[in-house]
């Protein structure tokens, strides 16, 4: 699969602007056409938006795997996705802002300026960007081409390839079942804790935007804050970090469902002041589960396939991730609600625990070495 030639980053990154764009005119021409067919536009463009965003991380992670050293391959990684949430955590502070100002912000206008944005900074990368990954060109044979491309482009040092000592990979489907089961983990109560829990009846921010994006604020800032661990990540073992990121989401799991769950307090259950620190708090661990899987998707794949397999993890991921949401949110419980998420992070736990006991260490190899692990592994598989 190739990377980025053939403009995968341009057709991903012109979906999501067209995306944006839809979203833009939708919302304006609800005020001139019947209310169905500006929703149905407004649907439309959004899933072209998702496509776009989704669509174009499996290459970006596989291109950076693959054009980075390998001694600051994590670091520019786990850097590289935190903006994310940075974007997520400013959006956020601009909207609460405005809440509390009680001034009106333009839907229209603040989408299509993020559309023109994207598209500049689209044309920008793209220019700036080699044709194709080096590494995916050796593997397909195409050497003469990546020697020009890495000659032209400063990339030299990623067709050395240096001895190494020899590792062997677990079979393909272990490593495709375990990061299936931590992209699930992770995402989901991601995505449960920071965004949909504002949702819940049962709790106060159903009913007051205030405190519903002040959840929304706190935990992206949580999750910005937490990946700058990209700084020191190529110094810490991939197998530990992966433990204790998902040991870390689960201990703080727990408080938040004792005290919101279970209530076993009514004034700690009622201060928002605890809700904020415990939130932050689990969000700070779920970065770092985030940062593990943008670590471990793309080493533990051979170049020659490495952004469809990321794909299909996070297809997977995605799919539980979607069900989930619809069938916790339609239940309308905060004890099944924060249950559940006690229960995937158990889930993330128990996986990370598995790659810690048959796992192998991948920080600091090559990538020329990582291939080799992982085509084997496929042999064996």
């Amino acid at each position: 699969m190739s990377l980025v030639g053939g403009g995968i980053y341009v057709y991903t990154m012109s979906l999501y602007t067209a995306g944006l764009l839809g979203m833009g005119l939708s919302i304006y021409l609800s005020r001139v056409v019947p209310g169905s067919s500006a929703f149905l536009l407004f649907i439309v463009s959004y899933a072209l938006a998702e496509i776009g965003v989704g669509g174009e991380e499996p290459p970006a992670l596989a291109a950076a795997t693959e054009l980075m050293p390998h001694n600051k391959r994590g670091a520019a990684i786990v850097l590289i996705t935190n903006f994310d949430n940075v974007g997520a955590a400013i959006a956020s502070a601009i909207l609460l802002i405005a809440l509390l100002r009680s001034s009106q912000l333009s839907a229209t206008g603040t989408m299509i300026s993020a559309a023109v944005i994207t598209l500049i900074a689209t044309v920008i990368i793209r220019l700036i960007t080699p044709p194709e990954s080096v590494r995916w060109l050796l593997a397909k044979g195409r050497v003469s081409e990546a020697e020009r491309v890495a000659s032209e482009y400063g990339l030299t040092y990623t067709l050395t390839e240096t001895p190494t000592q020899g590792i062997k990979f677990p079979p393909l489907w272990f490593r495709t079942l375990i990061l299936s089961l931590l992209g699930v983990s992770q995402l989901t109560t991601y995505g449960l804790m920071a965004y949909y829990i504002v949702y819940l009846p049962s709790l106060p921010t159903s009913s007051n935007e205030v405190l519903a994006t002040q959840v929304l604020l706190w935990a992206n800032v949580g999750a910005s804050i937490a990946g700058l661990i990209g700084f020191i990540v190529d110094r810490l073992s991939r197998k530990t970090f992966t433990l204790l990121s998902y040991l870390g989401g689960l201990l703080t799991m727990i408080p938040i469902f004792l005290i919101y769950g279970k209530i076993v307090s009514n004034q700690m259950s009622s201060s928002l002041t605890i809700f904020y620190a415990l939130l932050f708090l689990n969000m700070v661990f779920s970065e770092f589960g985030w940062a593990v899987r943008v670590l471990l998707e793309p080493e533990l794949y051979p170049t020659r396939t490495r952004a469809t397999w990321i794909g299909i993890v996070r297809f997977i991921a995605w799919i539980m991730y979607i069900s989930l949401i619809y069938y916790l949110l339609a239940s309308s419980n905060v004890y099944t609600y924060l249950l559940s998420n006690l229960v995937l992070y158990a889930v993330g736990f128990a996986a990370a625990l598995a790659w810690y006991i048959y796992g192998v260490e991948t920080r600091g190899l090559p990538i020329h070495a990582l291939d080799k692990a992982a085509d084997k592994g496929r042999q064996h598989s």
